[in-house]
């Protein structure tokens, strides 16, 4: 029972660790950035064209993202079952809000700015989520 719960940990953390990487570079691939874009209409040519370039690369990196994203749902489907890939979209929507509020404020949130944070329903349910998908992937792992 004991290396049970401890196995359950440890695969809780890699794929708490896979999921918000995975989700990160997804997500931060479909916000522009304002400065890049207000420097696009007012830079010189040469900007301008830097500018393309790094958001047809950021397209493309989104579309990478998107492809191992559906690639890792398959896996944790083929090679487990459908809790865990459950528990995989649970830790992801419970990182969802707060990576939005990282992207639309700029900066990573910590400790000391999480008191900016809305403390609104969403953010209980939010903070809450990833805790709910250990016993769930425990489950899921040895008695679904």
């Amino acid at each position: 029972m004991t290396i049970q719960i401890l196995t359950s940990v440890a695969f809780y953390f890699v794929l708490m660790l896979l999921s918000v990487n995975l989700l990160g570079l997804f997500v931060r691939g479909l916000f522009s950035n304002p400065e890049l874009d207000k420097l696009k209409q007012t830079g010189h040519e040469f900007i301008k064209h830097e500018i393309k370039k790094s958001q047809r690369a950021d397209k493309l990196i989104n579309t990478v993202a998107f492809v191992f994203i559906i690639t890792y749902f398959y896996f944790l489907l083929h090679f487990w079952n459908i809790g865990v890939m459950l528990v995989a979209i649970i830790i992801m929507a419970g990182r969802f809000p707060d990576l939005l509020w990282e992207i639309k404020h700029g900066k990573k949130m910590t400790y000391s700015n999480a008191n900016s944070l809305p403390k609104n329903a969403l953010f209980f349910i939010t903070a809450f989520l990833p805790w709910i998908g250990l016993p769930v992937l425990y489950y899921f792992l040895y008695y679904f």
